[in-house]
């Protein structure tokens, strides 16, 4: 049989900070502590930005908002998030999000199953927390095609709305 992982913490200001696709991510929880069986990542996200359309082919994605207001674009749904509301999607839906508010929103990303942190991490640059994106624009063009397809993710050709 085998033994789960031990328990571990992540503190406040723990995590790996990491800047993708114009966001600001901290890795809470990777596969590495979690036997790959979740992950949780928090987004930092300045007024204007946002994931374009896109399907998770293998787990489901979670979100919880912290602060602020987050707007996902669901294929025939618009939903304004606020503080402590909740999201959740499974495989193979289209979904989107942006901040559409002209202050900063903070949400609790989670996969299950892991695997997302990791593609977070090779498409994207390892920075300081205090590290500042303000009025840096999202630069979904660095993700790169053969890394999504890898972790099972497919962009979707179509634009998001503008608010």
């Amino acid at each position: 049989m085998k033994k789960d992982k031990e328990t571990f913490t992540c503190r406040a200001s723990d995590g790996t900070y990491v800047l993708s696709t114009g966001n600001k991510y901290r890795i809470i929880a990777g596969g590495e502590k979690t036997d790959n069986r979740y992950s949780l990542m928090e987004a930092i996200l300045e007024p204007g930005q946002g994931a374009p359309y896109h399907i998770h082919t293998r787990e489901d994605e979670a979100f919880f908002i912290l602060e602020g207001e987050v707007t996902f674009y669901l294929k025939d749904e618009k939903i304004n998030a606020k503080k402590e509301d909740f999201v959740s999607c499974a495989p193979h839906e289209i979904r989107g999000f942006r901040n559409n508010t002209n202050k900063v929103s903070r949400m609790l990303l989670f996969y299950s199953s892991a695997g997302i942190e990791e593609m977070t991490l090779k498409n994207g640059t390892i920075i300081d927390e205090n590290y500042n994106v303000t009025n840096m624009k999202n630069d979904y063009s660095a993700q790169c095609p053969i890394l999504s397809e890898e972790y099972g993710v497919k962009e979707i050709n179509t634009e998001m709305p503008n608010s």
